[in-house]
């Protein structure tokens, strides 16, 4: 039986090693980029116009500044709000026609709990990184969970009102989305028995409060499913790292057979 020479035994160790590198770097990509999957609804213009959310099952429309076309500063009303949803919808925006605002259900999944906590163990404040409300808050789910964002204040094991100031909350993610120009948005969720008021997140602070519905806030527009049944191709930036150390494996591949 030949005896593997030294040459064999260091190639086979650089494709063990290529291997290991190609898994860490697949472990390395961003949560976000694996909660979030680009979606191309308008093949004449580049780059992508949603995004699926494969935690929540809900697409996010990319430009968060999409709503100045229906109002140039880009803040309206709750009512405002509702009326450019249903402009979309009347519109078949990329041919779908159910766009809604996001919305909030009870943290706790009976009742919203309106005191005031910083650890999002009640429906009213801030809430942890990581963590969020759940699923309970779609808005909060991907600003604490999928973009991985910081709160004002401190998270504590009580969940009380304290506010101590987090370090590195100021410090924004806010992913792959577009034309952001202002920070707080409406949720379509009405608070119970107040027909005057709603629900809305501030994304600056990561705070969750609910406003009287004449305030001047912006709009998100999600709706439920995946708007496309096939995903669309990986970041490029990301094939061509794959691509590299397939590439360099392939080589060490061929001297290997070659000795």
């Amino acid at each position: 039986m030949k005896r593997e020479s030294r040459k064999m035994k260091t190639n086979k160790r650089s494709l063990a090693g290529l291997g290991l590198a190609l898994g860490l770097a697949v472990a390395a990509l961003p949560s976000a980029q694996a909660a979030l999957q680009g979606r191309d609804l308008d093949p004449a213009k580049a780059g992508f116009e949603a995004y699926y959310d494969t935690e929540l099952n809900i697409s996010w429309l990319a430009d968060f500044g999409a709503v100045r076309s229906f109002d140039p500063d880009g803040r309206m009303s709750w009512e405002g709000a509702q009326s450019w949803i249903a402009q979309l919808n009347s519109q078949s925006l990329y041919g779908f026609n159910n766009w809604r605002l996001p919305k909030v259900t009870p943290v706790n999944g009976k009742a919203f709990r309106y005191g005031n906590s910083n650890n999002g163990s009640t429906d009213y404040g801030v809430a942890a990184t990581g963590q969020g409300w759940g699923k309970a808050s779609e808005m909060g789910h991907l600003y604490y969970v999928t973009l991985g964002n910081k709160g004002y204040c401190t998270p504590t094991a009580a969940g009380n009102d304290a506010c101590v100031i987090q370090p590195g909350w100021e410090e924004k993610n806010f992913g792959p989305f577009t034309g952001l120009s202002t920070y707080v948005f409406w949720s379509g969720t009405e608070v119970p028995n107040r027909s005057n008021q709603a629900w809305y997140f501030y994304a600056y602070y990561g705070n969750q409060y609910y406003q009287s519905k004449d305030q001047q806030y912006s709009a998100l527009a999600v709706r439920d499913g995946d708007v496309l049944a096939q995903p669309v191709p990986e970041p490029k930036g990301a094939l061509l790292m794959f691509g590299g150390l397939l590439a360099l494996a392939a080589v060490v591949r061929r001297k290997t057979g070659a000795r």
